[in-house]
Formats: C-alpha cells, structure tokens, sequence
C-alpha cells in the first residue's frame, strides 16, 4: 500500500512511518525539513508546511491512504485544525479516500464526565481544543475516516497487546506505547474495522 503520511517527524509519527517501511508499504511523508527524515528506498519524502495546499496535494498523489498523526504544542498553532482542513481539501479532489488521524481521548463524544477528562482539558485545553475542532472538520468529510483517540502515550515496546472500542472507557491508568499505537493504526488501514468511528486504545 502507498500511504501518505503527515507528522513524520512526531514523537508518534516517527514510529508510524518507522513501521510502514518496516511492513513493505510505499510512503510519501510531508516535513518542512528533510533533513530529519533518514532515508529509505520506499519512502519519498515531499518538503513542505501541512498548512499549504501544493506540497500537501503532492504529498497524496497517488498515495492509497492518508495517515495524519500531526499533534500541535500546548503554545504553538492549531496545526491538527489548520493541517487537516488542507489535507481534507486535497483529497476532495479524488483520491485517495481513506483517512486516519491521531486524536486524543476527552473530544467530542469521547468527552464524558468523569474525572480524567476534566483533568486533560483543564491541564491541555489547547491541545484538545484543536483536536477537537479537528475532528469537527474529519466526520462530516466525504473521506473514509477513522480517529483514533489516544490516552497518555509511551516510549515503550511494541507488544501487540491492546484493548481498542469505540465505546471504550478511558481512566487515569489508561496508557499506551507509540509502537502500540502504531501497530493498531497500520492494522486498522487493512482490517477498516473503525470505518467513520472514533476509537479509543489503552493498553
């Protein structure tokens, strides 16, 4: 599969991209500075800023699915809002149509009462705002989405054992590894278990 990836150069992205390459697939990857992506012989990278819509229409020619794990810092722009609206824009086009993007637990109807919750927006409220807005631009999009709602992630192995719902209730305890998340977000591209769903992972 040739997937287009945006947030490469992520803490998350880095190991998304990592594993893609890792299971045979072709990548084209958007960063606004090469130089931190090592080179691969399946992986074209495209220079650019998520935010303009050239390099972003580049970056998914030709490109079977589209995987954005962009994540925004708690002063920096509402990039998952501003990026997402491009990408959605580009793929408007035609293909491709199938979408996964990382979000976080806490947005939209994942935003339950409970404890955990209050506590992320009251410590990340940026964060998740532009999450939240993001998802807001994602499920009603013509696109073939999934968002994939993540608790506090970890620098921990690959283990392959993790409970993912889209009914799944999250806690303080709740945690899982970027490779974790990862491996989920690849298999998920094949399975389409989630199809237009928010889903929730812990370990």
């Amino acid at each position: 599969m040739h997937l287009a990836i945006f947030g490469a150069t992520g803490r998350t992205g880095r190991v998304v991209l990592d594993q893609a390459l890792q299971s045979g697939h072709q990548v084209t990857a958007l960063s606004r500075n090469p130089a931190m992506i090592a080179q691969h012989e399946r992986l074209r990278v495209v220079t650019g800023d998520v935010r303009d819509s050239a390099p972003v229409a580049q970056t998914i020619e030709d490109a079977h699915a589209v995987v954005s794990t962009l994540g925004r810092q708690r002063h920096g722009p509402a990039i998952c809002t501003e990026g997402t609206r491009t990408i959605l824009s580009a793929m408007a086009a035609g293909r491709p149509r199938r979408l996964l993007v990382l979000s976080n637990y806490g947005v939209a109807e994942s935003r339950h009462r409970s404890l955990y919750v209050a506590v992320s927006w009251l410590l990340e409220r940026s964060v998740l705002r532009d999450k939240e807005h993001m998802e807001a631009l994602v499920r009603p999009s013509e696109t073939e989405w999934t968002l994939v709602r993540a608790p506090i992630l970890t620098n921990g192995p690959r283990t392959g054992r993790y409970r993912t719902g889209s009914d799944l209730r999250l806690t303080f305890t709740s945690k899982v590894s970027r490779a974790d998340i990862a491996e989920f977000m690849l298999s998920e591209l094949e399975d389409n278990a989630y199809l237009r769903q928010g889903v929730a992972i812990t370990s």
